[in-house]
């Protein structure tokens, strides 16, 4: 158990290299986050934003993730056909 909780004190669980390739690989000109962030904004503070992201994602990894992160929004969008069948969805 001393090794786990050394493992959760010390260990980085993502790089920077690691953020920047997630910040630097956000799809552009797609759907707004839940709270209504879109990637752009993150691409273009992400020389100040990453390292920053670096420590709440290294943090949330051994402290647990915020509830926030663990909800989403769900809209569905028809398509064709009978609207009582979920595949028309």
């Amino acid at each position: 158990m001393d090794n786990f909780e050394t493992l959760l004190t010390t260990k980085v669980f993502f790089s920077l290299e690691d953020i920047k390739f997630g910040v630097n690989h956000l799809a552009n000109g797609k759907a707004k986050d839940i709270k209504g962030y879109k990637a752009r904004i993150i691409k273009i503070g992400g020389p100040v934003l990453i390292p920053h992201i670096h420590k709440l994602f290294n943090q949330a990894v051994k402290q647990g993730f915020p509830k926030p992160w663990n909800e989403s929004l769900i809209i569905l969008i028809f398509k064709s056909g009978d609207k009582k069948i979920p595949s028309n969805y």
